[in-house]
């Protein structure tokens, strides 16, 4: 089974549209079948709540819940909590149970996280894209207000603090004026080789800030030809490559 962030094909799954524009929106399917569909919302750097659980076809449904909570903390490794009102989404208790959860006056699943975010000038955030897609830029434009709706995931390359998930949401801070964000890093050391060498590339076009990535917005099929499509031709070598890791 396989856990994803819902994409413009699964619009129909999801219940809430603000859960495809904030990224928090999760589909599980096997194959082309869609299986069911997760969404959530961040309340802080902190905390999180489950707003739908919804399943679509005949699954052990706790399984697919518990590798629902492990897509979502995956890509949200920070949180310390996650809360579940049934007020808004009824789950089965047994389901919520299998996955860790409490009840108290909602159910609660707290998370020994040790991942800590903080405050970074936006100045100080190094890039490692080569471009934005304006379609994507515009969806999160129209959600964020302020810097705390933003927290990034970056590793630190030598000094450089470089982001590797958030350059949209980043972006998008730097056009409305914002001077600071949040961001937390990452030890991942698998894939360091790969931000160094994407950092080279955005080096070789002048690429060393925020600012710098705000003025490279393209369309959804420039950004493919020019970053998605660069990034994969590399990584495709990478795992040809005798012994490779990648």
């Amino acid at each position: 089974m396989n856990f994803f962030r819902a994409r413009e094909t699964n619009l129909n799954y999801i219940m809430y549209e603000k859960s495809f524009t904030h990224n928090t929106a999760l589909i599980a399917s096997e194959g082309q079948k869609v299986i069911g569909v997760f969404e959530y919302e961040i309340k802080n750097s902190d905390e999180a709540e489950v707003i739908n659980f919804n399943i679509f076809e005949p699954c052990e449904e706790d399984i697919v819940f518990k590798g629902f909570i492990d897509e979502m903390a995956y890509w949200n490794p920070y949180l310390k909590r996650i809360i579940h009102n049934e007020e808004k989404n009824i789950i089965d208790p047994k389901v919520l149970m299998y996955s860790g959860f409490r009840k108290n006056s909602v159910w609660i699943l707290n998370i020994s996280a040790d991942i800590r975010v903080f405050k970074i000038d936006i100045k100080e955030i190094t890039p490692e894209q080569l471009t934005v897609d304006e379609v994507k830029l515009a969806r999160v434009n129209s959600w964020i207000e302020k810097p705390e709706d933003i927290v990034v995931s970056c590793v630190k390359i030598g000094n450089k603090i470089v982001v590797i998930d958030g350059h949209s949401r980043l972006v998008a801070a730097y056009n409305k004026g914002f001077r600071y964000v949040y961001a937390y890093l990452e030890s991942d050391n698998d894939n360091l080789q790969f931000y160094k060498t994407c950092m080279q590339w955005c080096e070789d076009q002048r690429i060393y800030t925020i600012k710098d990535l705000a003025k490279r917005v393209v369309t959804p099929e420039e950004h493919e030809k020019l970053w998605i499509s660069r990034c994969q031709t590399y990584l495709t070598k990478q795992r040809d490559k005798p012994n490779s890791i990648c």
